[in-house]
């Protein structure tokens, strides 16, 4: 009798443990189900559309006393005026940056410069850190243009045609910078170049957040690329079999760039990129 109720008090508490075992696993399940649930409902769809003679370069801005500034852009060098007709002294050297300098030679290089700077901003959208700043298009500062102190600053287009005429631009952009905080979850996009090129995606995978081996991985890297026909779109489903059903995935606060193009066929009207990803 005696030992009955010794295996039978061994058996209620392993009852008990496992009872409570599994309404912890459920509860645990239910935890990480609704965290998975709310993690996909605060997802944001994007999607952007460039025409050929639209590659966005850079925002610059201004929050100094001035009442304006305005930038003069040439393949040499580029000048802050604040406001029109006054150079600023505080932006470069003079009022100017020489983009032939080895300091300032890549857009990488000028933005961190500017940035650096208390009065002004500077955020690369579809050039890369290592793209020429030769490749800024020329500008003339005047009242009213370019205006980098109003709302939301003043976008600074590419030309990778190397001179300023719109219809130069031989290679087709779209930049993505996440929300802070932010990834990008590339889905797909659509190229259409003329003659033929290739399209390239570059950043930072999620795959190497973090990563410890030595290696600098951002919008100059190249992750994934693929020839392009004259004139005919190359449509590429990143979350199709072979690939991951998520996208590709790029790590928290990532610049991505995505290019169209060969770099020496000037773009018609018909040509752009699109692409459609996710922030999360």
């Amino acid at each position: 009798m005696k030992t009955k109720k010794k295996m039978g008090g061994v058996l209620s508490l392993a009852l008990l443990t496992l009872t409570f075992a599994a309404t912890f696993s459920m509860k645990a399940a239910a935890v990480g189900l609704q965290d998975l649930q709310t993690k996909e409902a605060n997802k944001i769809g994007m999607a952007e559309l460039k025409a050929s003679n639209n590659a966005e370069c850079m925002n610059l801005g201004y929050s100094g006393a001035s009442s304006e500034a305005v930038v003069t852009i040439s393949s040499f060098q580029i000048t802050a005026y604040a406001p029109a007709g006054t150079a600023d002294t505080t932006f470069g050297t003079s009022g100017t940056y020489l983009l032939s300098s080895t300091s300032y030679d890549t857009m990488g290089e000028l933005c961190d410069a500017v940035e650096a700077l208390s009065s002004y901003t500077c955020r690369l959208l579809a050039c890369k850190r290592d793209d020429a700043t030769y490749l800024l298009r020329d500008q003339t500062a005047t009242s009213g243009t370019n205006d980098l102190k109003a709302t939301g600053g003043a976008t600074i287009l590419l030309d990778t045609g190397g001179v300023a005429a719109l219809t130069d631009v031989f290679v087709e952009r779209i930049g993505i910078t996440p929300l802070s905080g932010r990834r990008v979850q590339l889905k797909s996009f659509v190229g259409n170049a003329n003659v033929i090129g290739t399209c390239k995606v570059y950043g930072k995978l999620r795959k190497f957040e973090g990563a410890t081996d030595g290696v600098t991985r951002n919008d100059t890297t190249l992750v994934w690329s693929a020839i392009t026909a004259d004139d005919t779109d190359l449509t590429v489903d990143f979350t199709n079999s072979g690939r991951s059903p998520l996208g590709l995935e790029f790590a928290t606060d990532a610049h991505v760039v995505i290019s169209c193009g060969n770099g020496t066929g000037v773009q018609a009207a018909a040509n752009q990129v699109q692409a459609f990803w996710n922030e999360y």
